[in-house]
């Protein structure tokens, strides 16, 4: 895996006038949070503990190939035996969730619908990766039906999807029209704003069956991104050269 030196984070820290001594203190703080390994003086790479996360960052792109015909079966995940008094395990286990596009339906109960391309085992894989404790009790089921509950789909607002839906593909629309006539710098700082607050959306996005959402809204986000992601690369690249000839100067 590459590593990058740390002259080469704090350039991309000076973008967002981050001073230089910050970026050393937080280099060294993900270090002891194995979020970042130090391969050598004053070089870094992304750590073990770093790794699941940048594996999910790098998913966005192709996000809609998980997801498969839904036949009304639900994953359920029982945790009221793993206790809330550790607000770090309980932080990790809803951020686990949270990304996995988990609701909880009742108290120490999390349930998603069973419409991904994951079995039960790749689940339970994906859920520990993200933080979620393995002595968890994952369930499969067909129905899930429980008397005086509403329909568990409306854990999720699909109204609220999909204005978030459209709002993205605005957003990028008119982030890419106002960067064409921007400097490089500019370009750089701005499009990792927006890129990375709709890489999030896209990966925290629950994947709920198309019947309960507006599927062709998502995937006109995804494609929307696709694209922005491709206009901005050439403009990083540029900026990492340069970074890269400040430091051999």
């Amino acid at each position: 895996m590459a590593s990058l030196p740390i002259r080469q984070l704090i350039a991309w820290g000076a973008l967002f006038d981050q001073k230089p001594s910050a970026i050393r203190v937080t280099a060294s703080r993900l270090v002891a949070e194995t979020l970042l390994e130090k391969t050598a003086r004053g070089m870094y790479t992304i750590g073990a503990g770093g790794l699941a996360m940048k594996n999910k960052a790098g998913e966005w792109a192709t996000t809609l190939s998980r997801i498969r015909e839904w036949e009304g079966g639900w994953f359920g995940v029982h945790t009221a035996h793993l206790g809330k008094t550790l607000r770090r395990r309980v932080r990790a286990r809803e951020r686990a969730f949270r990304l996995l596009g988990f609701r909880e339906l009742v108290s120490g109960l999390w349930v998603r619908p069973d419409n991904l391309n994951y079995s039960t085992s790749e689940m339970r894989s994906k859920l520990c990766q993200f933080g979620l404790e393995p002595q968890m009790v994952l369930m499969r089921s067909d129905d899930l039906n429980q008397s005086g509950l509403e329909n568990p789909l409306t854990l999720w607002s699909s109204e609220e999807l999909n204005a978030s839906y459209a709002r993205a593909i605005e957003l990028l629309n008119q982030s890419q029209r106002w960067l064409e006539r921007q400097d490089l710098h500019t370009v750089t700082r701005e499009s990792f704003v927006i890129g990375e607050h709709i890489i999030r959306q896209i990966n925290a996005d629950p994947l709920l069956p198309a019947a309960h959402i507006d599927a062709a809204n998502r995937e006109d986000m995804v494609r929307a991104m696709t694209c922005y992601s491709d206009f901005c690369h050439p403009y990083w690249e540029e900026f990492l050269g340069l970074t890269e000839s400040d430091i051999v100067s």
